[in-house]
C-alpha cells in the first residue's frame, strides 16, 4: 500500500538551505560533512513527531552559530515558529566571545535556557543532542579514554559527565520517547550510572523566601516564573530528586501540578525548582489572609480530593501506601516487635483500594489562583486506600500546638479545626457533630500511623508516642 501524501515542502526547503549553509565543512575530527549531524538530528525529531517544522528547525538548528546565517534570514524564509526554535537552540555570540566566562559557566547558561525553553524547542534540543551523544559513544568504543583528549573542558570527562547527565534533567519532559530512553542509556555506557545526583546551584540574591514547612522552605525568583523548594537535611537526597519524575508523570495523567523544572542547590541544601504559577497563594495563605474563607477552602478541598481519589492510580509506577506505611514500622525505634506486629496487622486490616493519594495532604498543599487548583509537594503521591490520605489532614488539623500550626499554615488551631469539619462535611456528605465525630474516630489511627513517619524523620516527642498509642495500641 503506497504511502499517503505528506507536505514536506519546508522540510525539503531546510534540508536544501542547510546544505548549502554547512557546504565544505566537515564535522570536527570525522572527515565526513557536517550536514550529516543536522540530518541525523531532524531523523531523530521524526521518532518522536512528524511536524513539518520541528523538523525544519531541527536541521537548520547549526547553521546561525556555525554559518553566516541569521535568525532574520531563517524568519524570512522559515517563519516566526522555525526562527524562534532555532534561536533557542543557538549559543549567544557573547557567550563564545567572553573570556571571562568558564567553559562550566557558560555550560550553565545552556543548560538554563533549555530547562526553560518550550516543549518545541527541547524536541529539537534532544533531536540534537542525542546525535552528539550517539557520536560520543561511537569514539568512546573505538578508542576510551583518549577521546578525552579531544575536548576542552577544565576538568576533562568529569565536566563531560555532569553535562550530558545535567542534559537528562532538562529534556526530563520528553522521559516517555525512544530517544530519550536511549540518551540516557549511552551516557550510562560512556559515563556511568548517575550516583553522584549533581544539584545545579542557584544565585539565592535571586530568590526571595516566600513560604515554609516542615521539611521545606520555598522561594520564589526575582522573575515571578519560577519558585524554589529548599529541603531539611534530614530529607533523603533520592525522595527529593524523585519529586521531579513525580511531578512530570502526575502531569501526564492528568493530575494539576506546577511544571518541574531543576534538582538545585544552594551550596549547602539541596531542592527542587518549579514554575511559578502567577498570583497563587496556598489554601492555607488564603484562609489566613481572609478568615470567612474558611468553609470556602474546606468544601473545596474535599471537592479536590474526592476527584483526586476517583481516580485509578497507575500501579506499576506509583508505589503502595500500605508498603510506605509498613516502611515507616518497620523503621520505628520507638516500638517493640510485638508493638509493631499490632501494627502491622491494623495495616493489614485496611481494604486496598486503587485511589490515587497525595500522601501528604493538607491546606498548604494545595494552591490556587482564584480561578484554578493545582496540588504541590507530591513527592509522596503513591496509591491506596482514602483513608491515608484523610489521615495526614487530620494530623494537621487536630494533632499539632498552636505555635507549630501557626507556623506552618499561618492561622489557629480552631481555624484549621473548622477547616477540617467543613471538609469532612464536604467529603462524606454529612452534617450533625455526632456523624463528624464518628468519622474523626475512623480517621484518627491513620493519622497516628502518618505520626509515625514524622517520628522517624525528626523526633518522636512524647505527646505523639501518647497518640499513636492511644489510636493503634490500647
Amino acid at each position: 500500500m503506497p504511502n499517503g501524501p505528506l507536505d514536506t515542502q519546508i522540510i525539503d526547503k531546510a534540508i536544501s538551505f542547510a546544505v548549502k549553509a554547512h557546504t565544505g565543512t566537515e564535522r570536527r575530527g570525522k572527515g565526513y560533512p557536517y550536514i550529516i549531524h543536522p540530518l541525523e538530528a531532524m531523523t531523530i525529531v521524526s521518532t518522536i513527531t512528524n511536524d513539518p517544522e520541528l523538523l525544519a528547525a531541527a536541521v537548520l538548528h547549526d547553521v546561525v552559530e556555525d554559518t553566516d546565517c541569521t535568525i532574520e534570514d531563517l524568519r524570512q524564509e522559515f517563519g516566526d515558529r522555525v526562527a524562534t526554535i532555532v534561536e533557542s537552540e543557538t549559543d549567544p555570540k557573547e557567550n563564545s566571545s567572553n573570556p571571562k566566562a568558564s567553559w562550566r559557566d557558560r555550560k550553565i547558561a545552556g543548560l538554563e535556557r533549555l530547562t526553560y525553553a518550550t516543549l518545541d524547542a527541547k524536541i529539537v534540543a534532544m533531536g540534537d543532542k542525542l546525535s552528539n551523544m550517539r557520536t560520543i559513544a561511537q569514539d568512546y568504543m573505538a578508542i576510551g579514554d583518549k577521546l578525552w583528549s579531544r575536548f576542552h573542558a577544565p576538568n576533562g570527562v568529569k565536566d563531560y559527565a555532569w553535562r550530558y547527565r545535567a542534559l537528562t534533567g532538562a529534556l526530563a519532559e520528553l522521559q516517555d520517547t525512544a530517544a530519550y530512553k536511549e540518551f540516557v542509556q549511552l551516557i550510562e555506557d560512556v559515563y556511568g550510572p548517575d550516583t553522584a545526583h549533581e544539584p545545579m546551584l542557584v544565585n539565592m540574591d535571586d530568590f526571595k523566601q516566600t513560604g515554609d514547612g516542615f521539611c521545606a522552605l520555598s522561594y520564589t525568583h526575582k522573575d515571578g516564573k519560577r519558585m524554589m523548594k529548599l529541603y531539611s537535611d534530614f530529607t533523603p537526597q533520592e525522595v527529593i530528586k524523585n519529586e521531579l519524575s513525580v511531578a512530570r508523570t502526575l502531569i501526564k495523567i492528568g493530575v494539576k501540578t506546577p511544571k518541574p523544572l531543576r534538582f538545585v542547590t544552594d551550596g549547602t541544601r539541596i531542592g527542587n525548582e518549579f514554575e511559578c504559577i502567577p498570583n497563587k497563594v496556598s489554601f492555607a495563605r488564603a484562609i489566613s489572609n481572609d478568615g470567612t474563607t474558611i468553609e470556602k477552602y474546606g468544601k473545596e478541598l474535599a471537592k479536590e480530593i474526592k476527584q483526586l481519589h476517583a481516580k485509578p492510580c497507575p500501579k506499576n509506577i506509583f508505589p503502595s501506601a500500605t508498603d510506605i506505611y509498613r516502611g515507616y514500622v518497620a523503621e520505628s525505634p520507638h516500638f517493640n516487635a510485638d508493638e509493631k506486629a499490632r501494627l502491622n496487622n491494623f495495616i493489614d486490616q485496611v481494604v486496598e483500594c486503587n485511589s490515587c493519594l497525595h500522601g501528604d495532604m493538607h491546606i498548604g498543599n494545595i494552591i490556587t489562583n482564584g480561578q484554578e487548583n493545582w496540588w504541590i509537594d507530591v513527592a509522596d503521591f503513591c496509591w491506596g486506600n482514602p483513608l491515608y490520605d484523610l489521615g495526614m489532614f487530620y494530623l494537621a488539623a487536630k494533632c499539632n500546638t498552636e505555635e507549630l500550626t501557626m507556623h506552618l499554615y499561618h492561622i489557629t488551631n480552631e481555624q484549621i479545626s473548622q477547616c477540617w469539619d467543613a471538609f469532612v462535611r464536604e467529603y462524606f456528605g454529612i452534617e450533625s457533630p455526632e456523624q463528624i465525630e464518628e468519622a474523626n474516630r475512623m480517621i484518627a489511627p491513620f493519622a497516628a500511623l502518618k505520626m509515625i513517619d514524622f517520628g522517624n524523620r525528626d523526633k518522636m516527642h512524647p505527646h505523639m508516642l501518647k497518640f499513636i498509642r492511644q489510636q493503634l495500641l490500647n
